[in-house]
């Protein structure tokens, strides 16, 4: 399988994962494949050992480490209303190489 964005998978990312209570969690790293392992070992982030990482439903890259953490915080800060339009605009989906 291929990202449809490749840009997203090593470069700072701002990334939404739904977890299987259908909670939103929210982050940011410079190496998303490599993030969402660990968050689905259990060793990323303290709340995703209480509620298990489901899909990464949104992603959007970010030019340096500061602008993904004010972004980070932006869509932390959204309702859950908002946080589910970002999510629609910067959905994340993976494609098959044929």
């Amino acid at each position: 399988m291929k990202e449809r964005h490749t840009s997203l998978a090593h470069g700072w990312v701002v990334y939404v994962i739904e977890c299987k209570s259908g909670a939103y969690y929210t982050g940011s790293t410079n190496n998303l494949d490599e993030r969402f392992k660990k968050h689905k070992q259990g060793n990323g982030a303290k709340y995703m050992r209480m509620d298990k990482p489901k899909r990464i439903v949104a992603a959007q890259a970010c030019d340096s480490r500061s602008a993904a953490l004010k972004l980070e915080g932006a869509v932390k800060a959204l309702e859950r209303s908002d946080k589910k339009k970002w999510v629609k605009a910067n959905s994340y989906r993976l494609v098959c190489k044929r």
